[in-house]
Protein backbone atom coordinates (compact mmCIF):
# COMPACT_ATOMS: atom_id res chain seq x y z
CA UNK A 1 0.00 0.00 0.00
CA UNK A 2 2.83 2.33 0.95
CA UNK A 3 4.83 1.72 -2.14
CA UNK A 4 1.61 2.56 -4.34
CA UNK A 5 0.86 5.88 -2.23
CA UNK A 6 4.59 6.72 -2.98
CA UNK A 7 4.28 5.83 -6.80
CA UNK A 8 1.14 8.26 -7.12
CA UNK A 9 2.67 10.71 -5.47
CA UNK A 10 5.81 10.66 -8.25
CA UNK A 11 3.38 10.37 -11.01
CA UNK A 12 1.34 13.55 -9.93
CA UNK A 13 4.50 15.43 -9.41
CA UNK A 14 6.01 14.40 -12.42
CA UNK A 15 2.45 15.71 -14.07
CA UNK A 16 3.03 18.77 -12.20
CA UNK A 17 6.35 19.07 -13.64
CA UNK A 18 5.57 18.21 -16.85
CA UNK A 19 2.74 20.40 -17.58
CA UNK A 20 3.74 22.89 -15.71
CA UNK A 21 6.27 23.72 -18.04
CA UNK A 22 4.29 24.11 -20.54
CA UNK A 23 2.67 27.26 -18.92
CA UNK A 24 5.63 29.18 -18.78
CA UNK A 25 6.34 31.27 -21.58
CA UNK A 26 8.30 30.52 -24.93
CA UNK A 27 10.82 33.44 -23.25
CA UNK A 28 11.48 31.71 -19.99
CA UNK A 29 11.50 28.13 -21.40
CA UNK A 30 13.97 29.09 -23.92
CA UNK A 31 16.23 30.31 -21.11
CA UNK A 32 16.02 27.32 -19.58
CA UNK A 33 16.72 25.46 -22.05
CA UNK A 34 19.68 27.27 -23.28
CA UNK A 35 20.81 27.57 -19.13
CA UNK A 36 21.01 23.84 -19.61
CA UNK A 37 23.32 24.10 -22.68
CA UNK A 38 25.68 26.41 -21.38
CA UNK A 39 26.27 24.07 -18.19
CA UNK A 40 26.44 21.15 -19.82
CA UNK A 41 28.80 22.80 -22.62
CA UNK A 42 30.72 24.17 -20.05
CA UNK A 43 30.54 20.59 -17.80
CA UNK A 44 32.31 18.83 -21.43
CA UNK A 45 35.12 21.37 -21.73
CA UNK A 46 35.90 20.49 -18.22
CA UNK A 47 36.32 16.90 -19.20
CA UNK A 48 37.89 17.98 -22.00
CA UNK A 49 35.41 17.28 -24.65
CA UNK A 50 35.80 21.05 -26.11
CA UNK A 51 33.15 23.90 -25.24
CA UNK A 52 30.50 22.99 -27.94
CA UNK A 53 30.20 19.39 -27.49
CA UNK A 54 26.21 19.69 -26.74
CA UNK A 55 26.00 22.25 -29.10
CA UNK A 56 24.51 20.29 -32.23
CA UNK A 57 22.08 22.67 -33.99
CA UNK A 58 22.53 26.71 -34.70
CA UNK A 59 19.44 29.35 -35.42
CA UNK A 60 18.90 31.13 -39.21
CA UNK A 61 21.72 33.61 -37.11
CA UNK A 62 24.57 31.48 -36.52
CA UNK A 63 23.85 30.94 -32.79
CA UNK A 64 23.70 27.84 -30.88
CA UNK A 65 20.48 26.31 -30.06
CA UNK A 66 19.11 24.20 -27.23
CA UNK A 67 16.61 22.16 -30.10
CA UNK A 68 18.03 19.31 -28.94
CA UNK A 69 18.24 19.95 -25.31
CA UNK A 70 14.06 20.27 -25.59
CA UNK A 71 13.30 17.49 -27.19
CA UNK A 72 15.86 15.10 -24.65
CA UNK A 73 13.67 16.79 -22.22
CA UNK A 74 10.45 15.61 -23.72
CA UNK A 75 11.78 12.61 -23.97
CA UNK A 76 13.15 11.92 -20.63
CA UNK A 77 10.07 13.60 -18.15
CA UNK A 78 7.81 10.88 -20.78
CA UNK A 79 10.11 7.53 -19.96
CA UNK A 80 10.27 8.44 -16.58
CA UNK A 81 6.47 9.13 -16.14
CA UNK A 82 5.13 5.98 -18.43
CA UNK A 83 7.73 3.97 -16.08
CA UNK A 84 5.58 5.34 -12.81
CA UNK A 85 2.81 4.76 -14.77
CA UNK A 86 3.30 1.12 -15.51
CA UNK A 87 4.63 0.31 -11.88
CA UNK A 88 1.68 2.05 -10.30
CA UNK A 89 -1.21 0.12 -12.66
CA UNK A 90 -2.42 -2.84 -11.36
CA UNK A 91 -3.40 -4.64 -14.08
CA UNK A 92 -0.97 -7.62 -16.09
CA UNK A 93 0.88 -8.35 -19.28
CA UNK A 94 -0.07 -6.35 -22.29
CA UNK A 95 -2.94 -4.32 -20.83
CA UNK A 96 -0.85 -2.80 -18.19
CA UNK A 97 1.89 -1.61 -21.10
CA UNK A 98 -0.42 -0.45 -23.52
CA UNK A 99 -2.57 1.52 -20.81
CA UNK A 100 1.09 3.25 -19.65
CA UNK A 101 2.11 3.70 -23.25
CA UNK A 102 -1.87 5.16 -24.33
CA UNK A 103 -1.92 7.19 -20.41
CA UNK A 104 1.73 8.80 -21.92
CA UNK A 105 0.46 9.56 -25.40
CA UNK A 106 -2.61 11.52 -24.06
CA UNK A 107 -0.82 12.77 -21.23
CA UNK A 108 1.70 14.33 -24.50
CA UNK A 109 -1.49 15.71 -25.99
CA UNK A 110 -2.92 17.58 -22.70
CA UNK A 111 0.55 18.92 -22.46
CA UNK A 112 0.96 20.36 -26.46
CA UNK A 113 -2.35 21.57 -26.01
CA UNK A 114 -1.18 23.53 -22.53
CA UNK A 115 1.11 25.21 -24.80
CA UNK A 116 -1.39 27.01 -26.56
CA UNK A 117 -2.38 28.72 -23.84
CA UNK A 118 1.41 29.83 -22.73
CA UNK A 119 1.43 31.10 -27.02
CA UNK A 120 3.56 28.43 -27.76
CA UNK A 121 2.98 26.41 -30.57
CA UNK A 122 1.65 23.29 -30.74
CA UNK A 123 3.25 20.32 -32.14
CA UNK A 124 2.00 16.67 -33.37
CA UNK A 125 5.91 16.16 -33.67
CA UNK A 126 6.21 16.58 -30.31
CA UNK A 127 3.31 14.27 -28.56
CA UNK A 128 5.31 11.78 -30.92
CA UNK A 129 8.17 12.65 -29.09
CA UNK A 130 6.46 12.01 -26.21
CA UNK A 131 4.71 8.93 -27.24
CA UNK A 132 8.82 7.56 -28.12
CA UNK A 133 10.17 8.65 -24.99
CA UNK A 134 6.87 6.76 -22.82
CA UNK A 135 7.74 3.97 -24.79
CA UNK A 136 11.63 4.12 -24.42
CA UNK A 137 10.89 4.27 -20.70
CA UNK A 138 8.44 1.25 -20.51
CA UNK A 139 11.23 -0.58 -22.36
CA UNK A 140 13.79 -0.09 -19.59
CA UNK A 141 11.01 -0.97 -17.08
CA UNK A 142 10.41 -4.53 -18.63
CA UNK A 143 13.81 -5.00 -18.95
CA UNK A 144 14.77 -4.45 -15.37
CA UNK A 145 12.21 -6.51 -14.65
CA UNK A 146 12.76 -9.21 -16.88
CA UNK A 147 16.35 -9.56 -15.77
CA UNK A 148 15.57 -9.52 -11.98
CA UNK A 149 12.64 -11.84 -13.03
CA UNK A 150 15.60 -14.15 -14.35
CA UNK A 151 17.89 -13.46 -11.68
CA UNK A 152 15.57 -14.85 -8.73
CA UNK A 153 14.88 -18.39 -10.73
CA UNK A 154 18.23 -18.61 -11.16
CA UNK A 155 18.58 -18.88 -7.37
Amino acid sequence: MKRKRILTVLIVLALVFIWGNSLVSRELSGKISDDILFFLNAAAEKVGLGPDAFTYMTDEDGEPTSHLIRKAAHVTEYAVFAALLFLRLESAGKKRFFTAWGLGTLTGAIDETLQIFSHRGSQVRDVLIDTAGALLGLGVVMLILYLISRKEKSK
